[in-house]
């Protein structure tokens, strides 16, 4: 009978190497994770939580294996569980984290000139997996739409997107992107109440009295101006062929830059003319996110550095991207939106 149990005793698992065996797998695992995020080009820094939980179980399977050694089993069971739980909190968080999105959020997106609402289209599927809502605006003009050029002006897009917010219950993030800067900043003068987030994304941000042409005539980098041909009666401008993918997605694949000489139109020209009057307490009230394209050549990075700081925006995110980033890199811009999302 001693011989048994002295050979069932030596059965059980050695604690102390339980606990080294935990910790080494610790020290190897968290520079990985910190380099897939790297690798990833992610701006939400998902391993700060899990590791952070990781590493309260590594102190409680400590305390379990060496400071309550010679107290009772309960606080030892307790500690040891404490730390079970806490690397399945970890595990379940690195194989979960694409649904751990906090509240969901009803984003509403604005395309800029010479696009339409199909630019949206992959960035729309990555924040609704993420249980978002999502409303793309189709601008007057653009897309399917055929609003006569004559007609057309700054707040005619404006109201087209208040009648989109006002169809919502309650706050939006609204986005918008290049000549849709100008759209939603006309809108958060009109309805800042309905706005939780302004988000720009490459996109004119004008100060009070200010029109797309006057915003575009400061912008030496810019590569567009060279490349526009106005229609004889002054109603539309239009992007040399050959420059097009160039100019707006240099950096997307062979299939993204087709898509946008696919849907391409001439662009309604009288809204580049149009200014927009801001006041503090209706624009201004507005809380403002500002996302960089790195590499653009429409709005260069100089032009928008210059506009954030009018606009005193601290909240800055940067794409290493060309002006089109929905399309070059949706993932990118779905993960900065949802990290806007989660401020909220």
């Amino acid at each position: 009978m001693k011989n048994l149990a002295k050979e069932h005793k030596t059965a059980h698992i050695d604690p102390k190497k339980g606990f080294k065996i935990h910790l080494l797998v610790f020290v190897l695992t968290v520079p990985i994770l910190w380099f897939i995020l790297l690798l990833t080009n992610q701006t939400y820094v998902w391993p700060l939580w899990q590791n952070t939980a990781w590493a309260i179980g590594i102190v409680f399977h400590y305390l379990g294996v060496y400071v309550f050694k010679s107290k009772t089993a309960v606080p030892r069971f307790l500690a040891t569980l404490l730390a079970f739980s806490s690397f399945s909190a970890f595990a379940s968080c690195t194989g979960n984290d694409e649904n751990q999105n906090g509240k969901p959020q009803t984003y509403v997106l604005v395309h800029g000139a010479w696009q339409a609402p199909y630019v949206w289209d992959e960035v729309k599927l990555n924040l609704t997996k993420n249980g978002n809502q999502v409303i793309i605006v189709e601008l007057p003009g653009h897309g399917k739409d055929h609003t006569p050029n004559q007609n057309l002006s700054l707040n005619l897009y404006r109201d087209k997107v208040i009648e989109a917010l006002s169809k919502v219950n309650g706050k939006v993030i609204l986005v918008g992107h290049s000549m849709g800067g100008m759209v939603v900043t006309a809108v958060a003068e009109s309805i800042p109440s309905k706005i939780s987030r302004l988000v720009y994304i490459g996109a004119f941000l004008p100060t009070s009295r200010q029109a797309i042409a006057d915003i575009a005539k400061t912008d030496p980098d810019s590569q567009l101006g060279p490349t526009l041909i106005e229609a004889a009666d002054h109603l539309t401008l239009d992007v040399k062929s050959d420059e097009l993918t160039r100019l707006f997605i240099n950096d997307g694949t062979a299939a993204a830059k087709q898509k946008v000489i696919d849907n391409y139109r001439a662009e309604p020209a009288i809204p580049f003319s149009n200014a927009v009057t801001l006041t503090s307490q209706n624009f201004g009230s507005v809380e403002k996110v500002y996302i960089k394209t790195l590499q653009d050549i429409v709005i260069s990075p100089r032009l928008q550095d210059q506009m954030i700081s009018k606009a005193g925006i601290k909240t800055i995110y940067e794409i290493n991207s060309s002006h089109s980033p929905f399309l070059s890199q949706p993932k990118a811009v779905s993960d900065v939106l949802i990290q806007i999302g989660k401020q909220l």
